[in-house]
Parts: C-alpha cells; sequence; structure tokens
C-alpha cells in the first residue's frame, strides 16, 4: 500500500482538504470532484473598516 504525502508536501488543494487522498506537490490539479473542504474560521479580520465619520481635524 502506498503512503499518501503529508499535508505539507502534497498540493496545496488537496492541502486544504478533509480527504486522505492527497496528491504529490508536483501535480498540477485545477478540480477535484472529491474535494471535501474544511470548515474555517477567520481567526483575525484581514480589513478594517472605513472610518467614514470620523472628525478630520
Amino acid at each position: 500500500m502506498i503512503k499518501p504525502p503529508a499535508v505539507d508536501v502534497c498540493n496545496p488543494l488537496c492541502g486544504k482538504c478533509r480527504r486522505p487522498c492527497r496528491q504529490p506537490a508536483e501535480v498540477v490539479l485545477v478540480d477535484c470532484p472529491r474535494f471535501l473542504p474544511y470548515p474555517f474560521k477567520v481567526a483575525k479580520h484581514r480589513f478594517d473598516q472605513l472610518d467614514l465619520f470620523a472628525d478630520k481635524s
């Protein structure tokens, strides 16, 4: 039995998937019919809300 590559040496698309079938990093994947993404939570907000009503002193 062939062991799939680890998450850190696999294709970026496979690194975002919960399934154990991982392709090597050298393989170019555009789409995967078995892709099952992780449920994600944003740790921090990337963009600050615009302050439209601030005093412009």
